[in-house]
């Protein structure tokens, strides 16, 4: 199974870059080590982090303890297009460990934190949704 995960957020002039980045640390866990790429635009950067599904495993957990599955699992459907999907989380509470799902980006104030999933095909992508949002005792898929 093919799964690449990227994690994208705008650092506007305003904001911090140290704390994007905890913001990021927050959703994949403190204790992985962050290897994220800021990339500068006209006005702004992006702070991007590609990896696999293992990114994933604290949001999971996070989304599990909140009883988020259904939502989420409902999003990242709408949000498909053939291999690929996302979710949008909005970073003022991100940054404060508080998992906020955002319909569109313009819920975020300061911008939200994007979640892309890709699939080399399209029952790659069923699958890690259906990880993220179900029980761990029914979709077993080794990290």
């Amino acid at each position: 199974m093919g799964i690449r995960i990227k994690i994208s957020a705008d650092i506007n002039p305003t904001e911090d870059e140290e704390k994007v980045l905890h913001t990021i640390k927050n959703l994949i866990g403190t204790h992985k080590k962050i290897d994220a790429k800021i990339l500068e635009r006209i006005n702004k950067k992006e702070i991007n982090l590609e990896g696999g599904l293992e990114l994933l495993g604290n949001l999971k957990r996070e989304i599990t303890i909140r009883q988020l599955q259904p939502l989420v699992r409902a999003i990242l459907f709408r949000n498909k297009r053939e291999t690929t999907s996302f979710i949008l989380l909005n970073k003022q509470a991100l940054y404060a460990n508080h998992i906020v799902i955002c319909d569109s980006p313009s819920e975020s104030p300061l911008g939200p934190i994007k979640i892309e999933i890709n699939g080399d095909k399209e029952e790659d992508l069923k699958l890690a949704i259906y990880w993220l949002t179900e029980d761990s005792d029914l979709i077993r898929i080794s990290l």
